[in-house]
């Protein structure tokens, strides 16, 4: 093969999972272009990745014209080629409207709908759970694959000047791969360490209770540390509340939300000892950055295959009966009790970050 395409177009927690397998394409096939699609609002994820040329981000429209134009520049930098191969990891009506006349093979992702149906309307769980990253790679196993248990990338600008490439990384492990060792930049207020606080989550059934979390923000005040408030712009409005909700002094809870690009939230999360998080992009965004996890699972479940991988971490979950009632999210708890979240405690949590720092 001289080519290759892959494309993931959503959502953001999808998208960082798939630079697994693009790391392995590229040490499997060190000579060979691999380029990405993606939708516009994702396109952040391959900032500074050394293992593609181009990323094309994809604007989707009433107009089919955005997609068109992209695949005619996608051609133009083939030299008037197709792709020796597409990986099409997303598999639905945009991707496949995507892919159509860009490739002479085609690869793409068994979505398992049969099974997540079986989960979620039936509770009968697989008896395999298979993490999403595995599942990409079983999309090209005709190939033969440099197959790795290392997690997902996020690179910053400065890793990717310094020359972090795949041949150069003897170990396979990525140049920001570290353990927290107590004086890697993580203090926080007096002498404690900073702890990534991640509130926010797409779907409601995925968040756990604001007031809970202020409780938390509480804790780790008490205990001597600093939690960082962590998200984007539409974060905000959540983590104000949560200051409210802790009260006390000003600059006890530090603010890095509000981010408008990947890479402001990635460097935050790198001056953390440990992120706390709900089931959602910054959870991945941890795991990319090696940054130790507690994942709090309310509506989804592991079974589902979108379990924290690569880097340490543990998962805190109040098993209910109607989990999971959905493989997404809801906009609302169908059974009106949202035990599954309202039965986390705050000492759960608690023990989890201990656990973790050891």
């Amino acid at each position: 093969m001289n080519s290759i395409l892959v494309i993931r177009l959503s959502s953001l927690g999808d998208v960082i999972l798939s630079t697994c397998l693009v790391r392995q394409l590229r040490r499997t096939y060190p000579g060979v272009v691999i380029d990405v699609a993606v939708n516009d609002k994702f396109a952040g994820v391959w900032d500074n990745n050394p293992h593609i040329r181009n990323v094309w981000p994809i604007t989707f429209t009433n107009s089919s014209a955005d997609v068109d134009n992209v695949k005619l520049k996608m051609l133009e930098s083939l030299n008037e080629q197709r792709y020796d191969l597409v990986v099409d990891l997303q598999n639905n009506i945009r991707s496949k409207m995507l892919r159509r006349g860009l490739g002479v093979a085609l690869a793409c992702l068994d979505k398992h709908r049969l099974e997540k149906l079986a989960l979620v309307h039936l509770k009968m769980k697989p008896d395999v759970v298979m993490p999403i990253v595995e599942r990409y790679r079983k999309t090209v196993e005709h190939l033969p694959l440099a197959f790795d248990t290392d997690g997902p990338e996020l690179w910053l600008k400065e890793e990717h000047d310094q020359g972090y490439y795949p041949e150069s990384a003897a170990s396979g492990k990525a140049p920001y791969q570290k353990q927290f060792n107590g004086d890697n930049g993580n203090s926080g207020v007096d002498g404690g360490i900073l702890i990534g606080i991640a509130a926010g989550a797409k779907h409601f059934t995925k968040r756990w209770p604001v007031v809970k979390w202020a409780e938390l923000c509480a804790e780790i005040i008490a205990n001597g540390n600093t939690p960082v408030l962590l998200g984007g712009l539409d974060d905000v409005a959540l983590n104000d509340e949560i200051v409210a909700g802790v009260g006390g002094v000003d600059g006890t809870v530090s603010r890095a939300d509000g981010a408008t690009t990947i890479q402001e939230t990635i460097r935050a999360i790198d001056k953390c000892a440990v992120v706390v998080s709900n089931d959602s992009a910054v959870m991945h965004m941890a795991t990319a950055r090696r940054v130790p996890v507690v994942a709090i699972f309310g509506s989804s479940v592991v079974e589902l295959g979108f379990a924290p991988f690569g880097s340490a971490s543990t998962i805190i979950q109040h098993d209910v009966a109607c989990r999971p009632c959905s493989h997404i999210g809801r906009a609302s708890c169908p059974k009106k009790h949202f035990l599954c979240m309202n039965g986390i405690e705050v000492a759960e949590v608690i023990h989890g970050v201990q656990k973790l720092l050891g």
